[in-house]
């Protein structure tokens, strides 16, 4: 998965449980979320999500988690706690979090996939005579210049 915030784009992985799988599929998400505690921003959802709580101990910055049945938290900082949570899922590198999240309300969006949009690049191993331009167009011949063919970058002197 991938979140958005101040600008900058973060890839997240989620939990192996209901409320995550329950959580991915209303992606794309926007979310408007609140301050609370200067360590977590918060969102009440009009959707209940599935709910599986537990007391985690200590939330870790990146971590991303339902609160109740509708409530969406990513956490900014580390801290110990003694509420009760299910995992979302967690941001995978959380250096930059807080200060995308800056110190008010902030807009984030969840999205599909990593943070590149790209999933899975395959090639089927296929050779064919065509040529295409640097930009993607599909040329007859070339004459000089950088090129692609079958996958590759070729340059003509």
């Amino acid at each position: 998965m991938k979140i958005t915030a101040g600008g900058k784009t973060f890839t997240a992985t989620l939990a192996d449980n209901a409320t995550a799988a329950a959580f991915a599929k209303m992606l794309p998400l926007r979310l408007s979320m609140s301050e609370l505690n200067g360590n977590e921003k918060y969102c009440y959802m009009d959707t209940s999500l599935p709910t599986s709580a537990s007391n985690p101990g200590t939330i870790h910055a990146g971590d991303i988690m339902l609160y109740g049945n509708s409530c969406v938290v990513v956490f900014y900082e580390t801290f110990t706690t003694s509420y009760s949570y299910t995992q979302i899922g967690r941001i995978d590198n959380a250096d930059g979090l807080k200060a995308a999240l800056g110190s008010g309300s902030v807009v984030v969006e969840f999205g599909i996939g990593d943070a590149s949009g790209i999933a899975e690049v395959t090639a089927e191993g296929k050779t064919t005579d065509e040529w295409f331009s640097i930009d993607g167009r599909r040329i007859s011949e070339p004459q000089k210049g950088i090129f692609i063919k079958d996958g590759k970058k070729i340059a003509k002197r």
